[in-house]
């Protein structure tokens, strides 16, 4: 299935942008969709067609950052920027994505492949001067700040301040869905389910939101930055997680990870994350997954087997948002509590492998 891609700006025209002086916020989000187009034009897309209007722009940054662009240019996707949406296949439930720190909104792209192939409309919310960069539909383009791109671990108070303004974001973009659809022909759009994945600093957001909004239904944690979240709001939240990790998650494997002082919180966060998720709450670990794992930054690189990684991390988060948005029965229980993904493993609240009965 081809998936079709449209850049839509929303404005915040109540909020100033704390890291803009003068300037309201600006949130950029991209939708993805089905597409209907033809078989001939599927396979043609290269990676970088994900930054337009701004190629040049962003591949300049990317080959600072020791990305080989021509290798990037040569990956194909299957997504194609403003293609004619495919209605065929009635109401979708809509996801909405917070990606890591500094990650881009459309650096999830096997995430947003398979969760479009799956039946949802995909909503990934950037994060203006925060992420490396960030583009905007008329092609203007900004960078990360300076102070973000310094940004020390032990810096609470900045982190705090970027984890309130991502979480204002997403709210903003529940409030206005239907200005944020209007204009795309997407048609019959299923806004009683609403779903969220967070990866890093937006998993922390995901978490915040689900408990400020009633209308996410099920979430999905992707190596959240559980240090941030507030040991003081503790709120039982009843919404469906799941809880994905990368391999490394006790206190000890995460010495080499983290700075000492910043893995006691983060443990501590993570303990007390679980422990107020009192619904249907599932907590895993990805063998030989790090935390970028998560996004499609070791493609970049070219990390060997990311591919099958990735697969593993859909195989899975898919499953479980086909059974708690959709409603398709089972469909995350099959496999949770029988033959799990190659690679996956279920975790205690202290990080520790449990010992299960069921097969993994």
């Amino acid at each position: 299935m081809a998936v079709g891609r449209k850049i839509v700006a929303l404005n915040d025209i109540s909020r100033k942008d704390p890291f803009a002086d003068g300037e309201t916020r600006e949130i950029i989000t991209s939708i993805y969709y089905p597409a209907d187009v033809t078989h001939a034009q599927i396979g043609f897309n290269s990676y970088l067609d994900l930054f337009d209007p701004c190629k040049e722009m962003a591949s300049i940054i990317l080959q600072d950052m020791g990305v080989d662009i021509e290798y990037l240019a040569s990956l194909p996707i299957v997504i194609i920027n403003d293609a004619t949406p495919n209605l065929v296949h009635g109401r979708r439930p809509v996801i909405l994505f917070s990606p890591g720190f500094g990650v881009t909104k459309d650096m999830y792209s096997y995430h947003v492949e398979e969760l479009v192939c799956s039946g949802f409309v995909v909503i990934s919310i950037g994060s203006t001067y925060e992420s490396i960069f960030t583009i905007f539909p008329d092609s203007r383009y900004s960078k990360q700040i300076e102070v973000l791109s310094n940004i020390k671990d032990s810096d609470y108070s900045l982190w705090q301040k970027l984890l309130k303004t991502r979480v204002e974001d997403i709210l903003f973009v529940i409030k206005h869905l239907d200005l944020l659809i209007e204009g795309t022909n997407l048609g019959d759009v299923n806004w009683d389910d609403i779903g969220i994945v967070g990866h890093s600093l937006g998993g922390a957001a995901a978490f915040e939101v689900a408990k400020k909004d009633k209308r996410i239904r099920a979430g999905v944690m992707l190596d959240a930055s559980f240090h941030l979240l507030n040991a003081k709001k503790n709120t039982k939240l009843g919404t469906p997680f799941l809880v994905m990790r990368q391999e490394k998650c006790t206190y000890d494997e995460l010495l080499d990870e983290l700075p000492e002082e910043i893995i006691t919180s983060y443990i501590q966060g993570y303990e007390r994350t679980c422990n107020q998720l009192v619904g249907n709450r599932y907590t895993v670990k990805v063998q030989g997954a790090h935390h970028m794992t998560f996004s499609d930054i070791p493609l970049h690189y070219k990390e060997l087997n990311v591919s099958e990684k990735h697969k593993t991390i859909c195989s899975l988060l898919n499953a479980f948002l086909k059974e708690f948005l959709q409603g398709q029965a089972s469909s995350f229980q099959d496999i949770f509590y029988g033959k799990r993904p190659n690679g996956i493993k279920e975790i205690d609240i202290k990080g520790n492998l449990v010992n299960s009965k069921y097969l993994s």
